[in-house]
């Protein structure tokens, strides 16, 4: 299953870039790699997030960025057992058509580049919850483990802003809605019907409690840091 997960996302990873080298070569464009730091502080599935991004004419850019699992930082603070998850297998990927607002439009700034942008993104994740409980129509069940198979996928409006940093680094920062679809499968054992309480203080509950499909709203917001290779 491990050797499956993996192939698939290297797979889909290898096309989106082989998209964009082909993009590459038929332009000369500004290349950067890009890095999301706030990624690693995920509660749920903290990432190493690394991206490239081309522009084109300085107008339109196109990005990529894959996530993968670490969660170093995460786990020394997460104490809700929610989280606490067994044989977490995860990575993030995202890709993103940008449009740069002219200098005309609200800024003379050469440093600062504002802009408009849509984002898909898609997050697979495997993991095993123990003693924990499954609402279904039919009732409530409480099982020994169960394998979570939950797969999600997303779209965002972004606006940001480009603030550069000398010649090569810059720093990016945006902000937008969206929408996500979450897939939830679950395979249980030792599961018994019994009588779910939900805690009394405030709480998020979280998305596996059930089956099934489900749609939330997304709020983006981020900070990368670039270097550009190519200008």
């Amino acid at each position: 299953m491990k050797k499956i997960f993996i192939g698939r996302a290297l797979l889909l990873l290898l096309f989106l870039l082989a998209n964009l080298t082909g993009t590459l070569a038929q332009n000369k464009p500004t290349l950067q790699i890009r890095f999301s730091p706030l990624n690693v502080l995920d509660l749920r599935a903290a990432t190493l997030q690394f991206g490239a991004q081309a522009t084109l004419k300085s107008r339109i850019g196109f990005s990529i960025d894959y996530g993968l699992p670490y969660k170093g930082l995460s786990k020394q603070f997460v104490k809700n057992e929610e989280y606490q998850y067994r044989n977490h297998e995860y990575f993030k990927l995202r890709g993103e058509i940008i449009y740069f607002f002219p200098a005309a439009w609200g800024h003379d700034k050469a440093n600062v580049k504002p802009y408009v942008s849509t984002a898909v993104f898609f997050s697979p994740e495997e993991y095993r919850k123990t003693d924990n409980w499954l609402v279904k129509p039919d009732g409530d069940y409480h099982y020994e483990y169960s394998d979570v198979n939950r797969r999600m996928w997303g779209t965002c409006l972004k606006v940001g802003l480009e603030y550069y940093l000398g010649q090569r680094f810059l720093l990016d920062a945006f902000v937008g809605p969206g929408l996500r679809w979450i897939k939830v499968d679950h395979q249980t054992f030792g599961e018994q019907p019994g009588d779910y309480k939900e805690p009394v203080d405030f709480y998020f509950e979280p998305v596996d409690r059930q089956e099934g499909k489900f749609r939330r709203l997304h709020l983006g917001f981020n900070v990368k840091l670039g270097f550009v290779m190519i200008k």
